[in-house]
């Protein structure tokens, strides 16, 4: 299995040049099977780096497929789809209907109290107010699934969904391919009665990878613990690499990699924020832009 971070960034993008180490696009992770299946988590606009990429390929030539699967439909989420090339590839018959022989192919999965809205609010961010190109104009043939009983398979891959803690709702991924196996808890936040969220610990029971929401530092998310002036930002449905640890090894899980980067956080922040997170747990890192791990 292959995993590669296309956007590492949370809440909007932050270009420039204090972000280039670790990168300043939104959200979206690939996953390469073994059987070559690709399936893609989330579509921030790191899913606009990753789509060029794929036209180079089998994309471009209108014979590609992919899997989306989305944590959730806010903003930070889903503001690349409207930008991801492969989704505009497909040609069409008299009567508008679709060409499989040239038609690229995406599933979208949400479970049941995220996919049932996950079409309308793809929809809805391309509505003419906002955006210039209706969905309906894209070429490649596009299918809104329900994840039932919130699990699916595809080819080597079994993916396990369940919430987790963040406003509006949100879904955490097991993902596991043979013997390897990582989870995938991005805007996630620890329960506020100090326990770790039973949800996480199951979708993380000794994974390779743990793939965390560190956004905040503690005393960001937390001033009062630290005498200092807030506000805080707890209920924002975020955490911090701390809490990622302390789950990480309750779970069993033999890697953390820290996601979702705070826009406020320049490269030297984060740099500081993973030297520190190492000290507790050696086998963390922080997630940068283009950053491949083989498990």
């Amino acid at each position: 299995m292959r995993i590669k971070f296309w956007g590492v960034r949370g809440s909007i993008p932050t270009p420039g040049r204090d972000t280039v180490e670790f990168g300043g696009n939104t959200t979206c992770m690939e996953i390469l099977s073994a059987g070559k299946e690709r399936i893609i988590f989330d579509a921030g606009t790191g899913i606009r780096v990753l789509g060029l990429e794929l036209m180079q390929a089998e994309f471009g030539q209108g014979k590609g497929k992919a899997h989306i699967f989305f944590t959730h439909s806010h903003w930070d989420h889903i503001q690349g789809f409207p930008f991801f090339a492969p989704a505009y590839i497909g040609r069409k018959d008299m009567q508008g209907n679709r060409l499989t022989d040239f038609c690229n192919e995406f599933n979208l999965y949400g479970a049941a109290d995220v996919g049932d809205r996950l079409e309308s609010t793809l929809r809805g961010q391309m509505d003419n107010y906002y955006f210039p190109v209706d969905l309906n104009y894209l070429s490649s043939s596009i299918n809104f699934r329900t994840l039932k009983n919130n699990q699916v398979t595809i080819g080597s891959i079994t993916i396990s969904a369940l919430k987790l803690v963040h406003p509006n709702g949100v879904l955490g991924y097991r993902i596991e391919d043979g013997n390897s196996s990582v989870a995938l808890a991005t805007d996630c936040e620890h329960p506020s009665d100090g326990t770790i969220d039973q949800n996480l610990l199951e979708l993380a029971q000794n994974v390779d990878v743990l793939i965390y929401d560190g956004q905040y530092t503690p005393e960001e998310y937390a001033p009062h613990k630290f005498n200092l002036p807030g506000p805080g930002k707890q209920g924002f449905g975020h955490s911090t690499a701390q809490e990622g640890i302390r789950a990480a090894k309750a779970a069993g899980a033999k890697r953390l990699l820290i996601t979702h980067h705070d826009p406020l956080h320049n490269d030297e922040f984060l740099q500081n924020m993973e030297n520190e997170a190492r000290k507790l747990f050696a086998t963390t890192d922080f997630a940068r832009e283009g950053m491949t791990i083989e498990i």
